[in-house]
């Protein structure tokens, strides 16, 4: 789990070893799923990347708010 200011990242593997990430956003006290993405072919570190990328505003979707 990655926690920043307003955002929460989940890694996680699949059981075919496939990484991903699950991506959160706080606004006004409400904790929203925002998008969900595997990495199949890529590493564990790959999906943790992409998850502190997130949380410190370097990685952005256009659902995001923050």
């Amino acid at each position: 789990t990655y926690v920043g200011v307003k955002r929460r990242a989940e890694v996680f593997l699949y059981k075919d070893k496939t990484f991903g990430c699950d991506f959160y956003e706080t606004i006004d006290d409400v904790e929203s799923f925002v998008k969900s993405e595997t990495y199949k072919g890529h590493s564990e570190s790959y999906a943790e990347d992409a998850a502190e990328n997130y949380v410190g505003h370097i990685k952005n979707f256009e659902e995001n708010k923050t």
